[in-house]
Protein backbone atom coordinates (compact mmCIF):
# COMPACT_ATOMS: atom_id res chain seq x y z
CA UNK A 1 0.00 0.00 0.00
CA UNK A 2 0.91 3.22 -0.85
CA UNK A 3 1.70 6.06 1.97
CA UNK A 4 0.55 8.63 -0.30
CA UNK A 5 -2.09 10.11 1.70
CA UNK A 6 -4.78 10.93 -0.24
CA UNK A 7 -8.12 13.71 -0.02
CA UNK A 8 -11.02 11.92 1.17
CA UNK A 9 -12.83 14.03 -0.96
CA UNK A 10 -11.27 13.59 -4.01
CA UNK A 11 -13.95 12.47 -6.63
CA UNK A 12 -14.43 9.66 -8.91
CA UNK A 13 -16.25 8.38 -11.33
CA UNK A 14 -18.32 11.90 -11.86
CA UNK A 15 -19.56 11.45 -14.76
CA UNK A 16 -22.01 8.76 -13.84
CA UNK A 17 -25.75 9.49 -12.98
CA UNK A 18 -25.12 7.89 -9.95
CA UNK A 19 -22.65 10.67 -9.11
CA UNK A 20 -25.46 13.00 -10.23
CA UNK A 21 -27.76 11.77 -8.10
CA UNK A 22 -25.34 12.06 -5.11
CA UNK A 23 -24.79 15.25 -5.76
CA UNK A 24 -28.16 16.28 -5.56
CA UNK A 25 -29.70 14.65 -2.78
CA UNK A 26 -31.35 11.71 -4.69
CA UNK A 27 -30.43 8.84 -2.46
CA UNK A 28 -34.35 7.59 -1.72
CA UNK A 29 -32.63 4.32 -2.09
CA UNK A 30 -30.92 4.94 1.62
CA UNK A 31 -32.28 3.38 4.76
CA UNK A 32 -31.95 4.50 8.29
CA UNK A 33 -31.66 1.32 9.45
CA UNK A 34 -29.92 -2.06 8.50
CA UNK A 35 -32.24 -3.35 5.80
CA UNK A 36 -34.19 -6.11 7.67
CA UNK A 37 -33.18 -8.63 4.90
CA UNK A 38 -30.04 -8.43 6.49
CA UNK A 39 -31.35 -9.38 9.56
CA UNK A 40 -33.45 -12.31 8.15
CA UNK A 41 -29.73 -13.84 6.93
CA UNK A 42 -27.93 -13.11 9.99
CA UNK A 43 -27.57 -16.60 10.14
CA UNK A 44 -25.74 -17.01 6.49
CA UNK A 45 -23.37 -14.85 7.27
CA UNK A 46 -22.64 -16.21 10.91
CA UNK A 47 -19.04 -17.15 11.38
CA UNK A 48 -17.87 -15.74 7.83
CA UNK A 49 -15.14 -13.26 9.22
CA UNK A 50 -14.83 -10.92 6.20
CA UNK A 51 -18.47 -9.50 4.59
CA UNK A 52 -17.75 -7.81 1.57
CA UNK A 53 -20.63 -5.25 0.67
CA UNK A 54 -20.57 -4.14 -2.84
CA UNK A 55 -21.52 -0.13 -4.46
CA UNK A 56 -22.27 0.54 -0.80
CA UNK A 57 -23.22 3.96 -0.40
CA UNK A 58 -23.26 4.97 3.06
CA UNK A 59 -25.60 2.06 3.99
CA UNK A 60 -25.55 1.47 7.71
CA UNK A 61 -25.77 -1.84 6.83
CA UNK A 62 -22.41 -1.69 7.12
CA UNK A 63 -21.90 -0.57 10.39
CA UNK A 64 -24.58 -3.18 11.48
CA UNK A 65 -22.10 -6.12 10.41
CA UNK A 66 -19.05 -3.91 12.35
CA UNK A 67 -20.74 -3.78 15.40
CA UNK A 68 -21.44 -7.63 15.23
CA UNK A 69 -17.57 -8.71 15.10
CA UNK A 70 -17.43 -8.88 11.43
CA UNK A 71 -14.21 -7.60 9.25
CA UNK A 72 -15.98 -5.12 7.10
CA UNK A 73 -15.09 -4.35 3.60
CA UNK A 74 -17.21 -1.98 0.98
CA UNK A 75 -16.89 -0.55 -2.06
CA UNK A 76 -18.23 2.83 -3.59
CA UNK A 77 -17.11 5.04 -6.19
CA UNK A 78 -18.74 8.36 -5.28
CA UNK A 79 -16.55 10.42 -3.10
CA UNK A 80 -19.35 12.00 -1.42
CA UNK A 81 -20.95 8.78 -0.29
CA UNK A 82 -17.85 7.92 1.12
CA UNK A 83 -17.26 10.96 3.12
CA UNK A 84 -20.61 11.06 4.30
CA UNK A 85 -20.86 7.61 5.68
CA UNK A 86 -17.66 8.56 8.09
CA UNK A 87 -18.62 11.67 9.10
CA UNK A 88 -22.15 10.02 9.93
CA UNK A 89 -20.79 6.96 12.01
CA UNK A 90 -17.72 8.60 13.43
CA UNK A 91 -19.43 7.93 16.83
CA UNK A 92 -20.08 3.89 16.13
CA UNK A 93 -16.79 3.66 14.77
CA UNK A 94 -14.92 4.98 17.09
CA UNK A 95 -12.07 6.05 14.68
CA UNK A 96 -11.33 8.56 11.96
CA UNK A 97 -10.67 6.82 8.83
CA UNK A 98 -6.89 6.70 7.49
CA UNK A 99 -7.35 7.21 3.57
CA UNK A 100 -4.18 5.96 1.36
CA UNK A 101 -3.89 5.60 -2.37
CA UNK A 102 -3.78 2.27 -3.61
CA UNK A 103 -3.10 2.37 -7.22
CA UNK A 104 -6.41 3.44 -9.14
CA UNK A 105 -8.61 3.51 -5.66
CA UNK A 106 -8.41 5.18 -2.30
CA UNK A 107 -8.85 2.95 0.79
CA UNK A 108 -10.36 4.56 3.83
CA UNK A 109 -9.75 2.51 7.06
CA UNK A 110 -10.81 1.97 10.57
CA UNK A 111 -9.78 -0.77 12.15
CA UNK A 112 -12.11 -3.70 11.43
CA UNK A 113 -13.68 -1.62 8.13
CA UNK A 114 -12.41 -0.69 5.20
CA UNK A 115 -14.18 1.35 2.15
CA UNK A 116 -12.60 1.13 -1.37
CA UNK A 117 -13.33 4.27 -3.34
CA UNK A 118 -12.99 3.51 -6.90
CA UNK A 119 -14.58 1.12 -9.32
CA UNK A 120 -15.91 -2.00 -7.78
CA UNK A 121 -14.80 -4.12 -11.15
CA UNK A 122 -11.29 -3.82 -10.62
CA UNK A 123 -11.39 -4.88 -6.88
CA UNK A 124 -9.59 -7.54 -6.23
CA UNK A 125 -7.83 -9.47 -3.14
CA UNK A 126 -4.99 -6.75 -3.17
CA UNK A 127 -7.61 -4.11 -3.02
CA UNK A 128 -9.55 -5.74 -0.49
CA UNK A 129 -6.78 -6.58 1.79
CA UNK A 130 -7.30 -10.56 1.08
CA UNK A 131 -10.46 -12.59 0.17
CA UNK A 132 -14.03 -13.06 1.99
CA UNK A 133 -15.88 -14.99 3.49
CA UNK A 134 -19.16 -13.72 2.21
CA UNK A 135 -21.00 -10.87 -0.04
CA UNK A 136 -23.38 -8.74 1.40
CA UNK A 137 -25.42 -7.31 -2.38
CA UNK A 138 -28.51 -5.44 -1.39
CA UNK A 139 -28.24 -2.77 -4.12
CA UNK A 140 -25.64 -3.49 -6.43
CA UNK A 141 -26.72 -5.90 -9.27
CA UNK A 142 -29.95 -4.18 -9.61
CA UNK A 143 -27.68 -0.93 -10.24
CA UNK A 144 -25.36 -1.97 -12.80
CA UNK A 145 -26.00 -1.79 -16.25
CA UNK A 146 -27.01 -5.56 -18.23
CA UNK A 147 -24.10 -5.64 -20.28
CA UNK A 148 -21.87 -5.39 -17.26
CA UNK A 149 -23.44 -7.72 -15.25
CA UNK A 150 -20.48 -10.87 -16.47
CA UNK A 151 -18.17 -8.25 -15.09
CA UNK A 152 -19.74 -8.18 -12.05
CA UNK A 153 -20.03 -11.57 -11.08
CA UNK A 154 -16.69 -11.86 -12.27
CA UNK A 155 -15.35 -9.41 -9.43
CA UNK A 156 -17.33 -11.25 -6.95
CA UNK A 157 -16.06 -14.38 -7.64
CA UNK A 158 -12.35 -12.90 -8.09
CA UNK A 159 -12.52 -12.11 -4.27
CA UNK A 160 -14.87 -14.80 -2.94
CA UNK A 161 -13.04 -17.66 -0.48
CA UNK A 162 -13.84 -20.98 -2.20
CA UNK A 163 -16.47 -21.86 0.56
CA UNK A 164 -17.99 -18.12 0.46
CA UNK A 165 -21.32 -17.38 0.11
CA UNK A 166 -23.67 -14.38 -1.31
CA UNK A 167 -26.23 -12.89 0.00
CA UNK A 168 -28.05 -10.99 -2.79
CA UNK A 169 -31.11 -8.76 -2.70
CA UNK A 170 -33.35 -8.23 -6.70
CA UNK A 171 -36.05 -6.90 -7.59
CA UNK A 172 -37.92 -7.74 -10.81
CA UNK A 173 -40.76 -6.03 -12.73
CA UNK A 174 -42.34 -5.69 -16.05
CA UNK A 175 -38.80 -4.33 -17.78
CA UNK A 176 -40.87 -3.43 -21.37
CA UNK A 177 -42.81 -0.74 -19.43
CA UNK A 178 -39.68 0.58 -17.77
CA UNK A 179 -35.77 0.70 -17.98
CA UNK A 180 -33.47 0.24 -14.94
CA UNK A 181 -31.40 1.45 -12.99
CA UNK A 182 -32.85 -0.81 -10.66
CA UNK A 183 -32.47 -3.14 -13.41
CA UNK A 184 -35.18 -6.34 -13.28
CA UNK A 185 -33.61 -9.52 -12.36
CA UNK A 186 -35.77 -12.65 -12.17
CA UNK A 187 -34.48 -15.92 -10.99
CA UNK A 188 -33.68 -17.39 -14.14
CA UNK A 189 -30.97 -13.88 -14.67
CA UNK A 190 -29.86 -15.11 -11.39
CA UNK A 191 -29.30 -19.05 -12.73
CA UNK A 192 -27.53 -17.60 -15.76
CA UNK A 193 -25.43 -15.48 -14.19
CA UNK A 194 -24.49 -17.66 -11.12
CA UNK A 195 -25.40 -21.09 -12.02
CA UNK A 196 -22.48 -22.31 -12.67
CA UNK A 197 -20.17 -21.73 -9.76
CA UNK A 198 -22.83 -21.59 -7.50
CA UNK A 199 -25.70 -23.65 -5.47
CA UNK A 200 -28.66 -21.27 -5.45
CA UNK A 201 -31.20 -21.12 -2.56
CA UNK A 202 -34.39 -18.87 -2.29
CA UNK A 203 -34.72 -17.06 0.86
CA UNK A 204 -37.81 -14.19 1.01
CA UNK A 205 -39.56 -13.26 -1.96
CA UNK A 206 -42.40 -9.97 -1.24
CA UNK A 207 -44.19 -7.59 -3.12
CA UNK A 208 -42.93 -4.53 -2.78
CA UNK A 209 -44.69 -1.30 -3.07
CA UNK A 210 -43.69 0.73 -6.65
CA UNK A 211 -42.31 3.81 -6.02
CA UNK A 212 -43.87 7.16 -8.15
CA UNK A 213 -41.46 6.61 -10.87
CA UNK A 214 -42.69 3.26 -11.84
CA UNK A 215 -46.19 4.34 -10.68
CA UNK A 216 -45.87 6.72 -13.37
CA UNK A 217 -44.63 3.89 -15.95
CA UNK A 218 -47.25 1.77 -14.82
CA UNK A 219 -45.40 -0.84 -13.58
CA UNK A 220 -47.84 -2.10 -10.92
CA UNK A 221 -46.19 -5.29 -9.85
CA UNK A 222 -42.83 -5.16 -8.31
CA UNK A 223 -41.31 -8.35 -6.26
CA UNK A 224 -38.73 -8.31 -4.11
CA UNK A 225 -36.58 -11.36 -3.52
CA UNK A 226 -33.27 -12.65 -1.49
CA UNK A 227 -31.37 -15.77 -2.68
CA UNK A 228 -28.21 -17.45 -0.76
CA UNK A 229 -25.70 -18.26 -3.33
CA UNK A 230 -23.03 -21.04 -1.89
CA UNK A 231 -19.97 -21.20 -4.12
CA UNK A 232 -19.69 -25.07 -4.85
Amino acid sequence: MSNEQADPRADQGTDNPWAERWKAGQIGFHKAQAHDLLLHHAADLKGRARVYVPLCGKSVDLVWLFERGHDVVGSEFVAEAVAAFFAEQREALDAAPTSVVFGDVVLHEVPGLRIVQGDAFVVDTAILGGSVDAVWDRAALVAIDPDRRGDYVAALKRVLAKDGVIVLVTFSYDQAKLDGPPWSIDRAEVERLFGADFVIEDGVRRAEPPGPRFQAAGVDDVEERSFVLRRR
